[in-house]
């Protein structure tokens, strides 16, 4: 089957398939709360539509966080023809300000500038999963970073095209933690964090995957060779990013 086009439309096709697979996961207290594929696209169209009457290629800011909501607005953006722009100046061409499931939307003094587009972002996405392959069931990551860092970027559009369950962790101290109780099968980050990863899969033995499923390590940077060393030996892939 042909990828979608968009990533809005990978949205769609996901929710049309299994409506009431979670997707998004985020942190409550102590509790985790899902989010399924048919509520994410509801909350998608109901954006797209307030922000139709923009110029189609305006450049859209918004303040994004590790959040559902802000993952969403950032595709209803996209969905519109727009140019995301996560954490963008309030002078930009628009300023989207999400109220609860209502938005707000203020003309800027900037005319529109140059961002990643929608084709732009789905070509890093499509590259990243033919690196990744597929898992033999379901991808599970952990992501959290600022969205205008390509490679937080990038894996945000792989899991989107992919459907792989995104767990939204938005302290970078925590995600090595957080990863070890969830469980991924793609974990992603600095050389750091890739570092602590290790010190809490240090117990996997060769020829095991860490945490019993993890498969992928994607490196914004380079590993050490006794770093990568270590991975290799436990059937783990490592991916080095370069940046856009």
């Amino acid at each position: 089957m042909a990828p979608p086009p968009t990533l809005p439309a990978a949205l769609l096709r996901h929710a049309a398939a299994d409506p009431e697979e979670p997707w998004l996961f985020r942190a409550e207290g102590w509790d985790w709360v899902w989010h399924p594929w048919r509520e994410l696209a509801g909350w998608m169209e109901r954006w797209r539509e307030a922000l139709s009457a923009l110029p189609v290629g305006s450049r859209a800011a918004f303040q994004y966080d590790a959040r559902p909501e802000s993952v969403i607005l950032d595709l209803a953006i996209q969905a519109a023809g727009l140019v995301p722009a996560p954490n963008g100046e309030r002078e930009d061409a628009f300023w989207i300000e999400r109220r609860g499931l209502e938005i707000e939307i203020t003309p800027g003094s900037h005319p529109p500038l140059s961002g990643w587009t929608g084709a732009e972002i789905v070509a890093a996405g499509e590259r990243l999963q033919g690196e990744i392959g597929e898992a033999g069931g379901r991808q599970i990551v952990v992501l959290g970073g600022p969205l205008e860092d390509p490679l937080e970027r990038t894996m945000m559009a792989w899991a989107t095209l992919s459907g792989a369950a995104v767990v939204l962790e938005p302290e970078p101290a925590l995600r090595a933690a957080t990863a070890a109780w969830v469980r991924p099968t793609v974990f992603h980050g600095t050389p750091g964090e890739i570092a602590d990863l290790r010190a809490r899969a240090g117990k996997a033995r060769k020829g095991r995957l860490p945490f019993r499923r993890l498969r992928t390590v994607v490196v914004a940077g380079t590993l050490p060779a006794e770093e990568a060393a270590f991975w290799r030996e436990r059937g783990v892939r490592t991916l080095t990013t370069q940046s856009r």
